[in-house]
């Protein structure tokens, strides 16, 4: 098993990240493509000492954007892999 500091990058902390953590107890990861969920289910466990009801991933496709700093050339955003990973009743992540 990979340490978790190399599945988890960071926590998502968008307007939707929130609404499904004070609602539904789900929080959002951006994860490493590479990672399978059941690393992200043992790393969120071992690195918050919580317990992961389930994993739901997806991947977010790079989008082509036109940088206008660079005479408008053609450049893309990053390719993103996240993981929304639901708790069990009673657990909680502070990410503040």
């Amino acid at each position: 098993m990979k340490e978790s500091v190399s599945i988890l990058k960071e926590a998502l902390l968008t307007e939707k990240a929130t609404a499904l953590s004070a609602n539904l107890n789900q929080y959002v990861f951006s994860v490493n493509p590479a990672s399978s969920k059941r690393n992200i289910k043992d790393a969120v466990e071992s690195a918050f000492g919580v317990s992961v009801v389930h994993v739901n991933t997806l991947l977010v496709k790079p989008k082509s954007k036109r940088d206008r700093m660079r005479r408008n050339k053609l450049g893309h955003t990053s390719h993103v892999k996240k993981a929304i990973v639901k708790l069990r009743a009673g657990d909680a992540i502070d990410l503040a």
